[in-house]
């Protein structure tokens, strides 16, 4: 693999720090941090950029909360100045990745995401009579630290880039494990250490139905056989390569005639569904902000755009009879 170097003036340099800043304000217009920043944006960012270009740059500490759907995380809220300089890494390194990427991973990419996912599983299950699934077993708090450094410094040769990125490395997770969810560089790290999985199956095994969503994958085949081989195969490769593990009990050998579960969607040769747990959460969202409105909490414009988000991604799948159910207010 050939390495890359003098990435690092690219990272800190102003435009690009200013640039990062913009786009680690979306979504935080309103929210205090990004408020804060804001007002003294020159200021802050020139700040970052000294303490970038004399190596006196640290992290700050993470705020943490629960998560509950679609089930029970802990996510990491670096502090907003910590978030542009995540942001001003990925915006430089992504170039270089997307050269090594395979074209089947989805997660977190431009070009990508849940419904190019899908509708990939659907195209490889019309032609693949067997699937085998799986994830992996407390991904993000699995990753180990040395493991990752390693696989950047096998791409990246610029020295101070990689100690800025060692220091957001260490700064999240406990005893050389774990990588935060939320971050922007924790998904891209995360794609960054599957990588060598899904080259393992793609180049090694020679296996070209394949998807992967973070760490959800699917190989589809019609030999259950190589299926099997692969089911005992996998762990190995993980364990030895990645000090990772499969969730055991999400890992299975199915039919297609029985669907594919994928991404809240149960996915079928002629036909995708949504979850019936997926569709439960959206009714209670929409239902939510219904009442924030009748309530005054919320303005006509916040609820319009609730509803039409979630009425965009139902319309993508074989919903028309579900939409015009909720549209007559027969569902809530």
């Amino acid at each position: 693999m050939r390495r890359v170097n003098n990435l690092y003036p690219a990272v800190i340099a102003f435009d690009n720090l200013y640039a990062a800043y913009l786009r680690a304000l979306q979504g935080n217009e309103g929210k205090k941090p990004g408020l804060k920043f804001f007002f003294h944006a020159e200021t802050e960012i020139l700040r970052l950029h000294r303490e970038l270009s004399d190596s006196s740059y640290m992290p700050g500490s993470y705020h943490y909360f629960q998560c509950f759907e679609p089930k029970k995380r802990t996510i990491a809220v670096a502090p907003f100045r910590d978030r542009v300089v995540h942001h001003a890494i990925v915006g430089v390194l992504n170039p270089t990745y997307e050269k090594i990427f395979i074209s089947d991973s989805f997660a977190t990419r431009k070009g990508k995401g849940v419904h190019k996912a899908i509708e990939k599983a659907r195209s490889l299950i019309r032609h693949n009579a067997w699937y085998l699934k799986s994830d992996i077993q407390s991904y993000f708090q699995s990753v180990d630290h040395a493991v990752l450094q390693n696989l950047l410094a096998r791409k990246i040769k610029d020295t101070r880039l990689l100690n800025l990125l060692d220091k957001i490395i260490a700064n999240g997770g406990s005893n050389g494990h774990g990588i935060p969810i939320g971050n922007q560089t924790s998904q891209f790290f995360a794609n960054i250490y599957l990588d060598q999985f899904d080259h393992f199956i793609k180049e090694k095994k020679r296996i070209r139905s394949y998807i992967r969503y973070m760490d959800d994958f699917v190989i589809f085949s019609n030999s259950k056989e190589e299926l099997l081989n692969l089911r005992r195969e996998i762990p190995d490769f993980l364990a030895e390569s990645l000090k990772l593990q499969l969730k055991e009990k999400a890992t299975y050998i199915n039919s297609r005639s029985n669907g594919l579960s994928l991404l809240g969607r149960r996915i079928f040769p002629s036909l995708i569904r949504i979850k019936p747990e997926n569709l439960k959460r959206c009714l209670k969202n929409l239902d939510r902000r219904n009442h924030e409105y009748a309530a005054g909490l919320i303005d006509e414009k916040r609820l319009m755009q609730s509803r039409a988000s979630c009425m965009a991604n139902l319309k993508l799948w074989n919903t028309y009879h579900l939409r015009k159910k909720i549209y007559a207010g027969q569902l809530s």
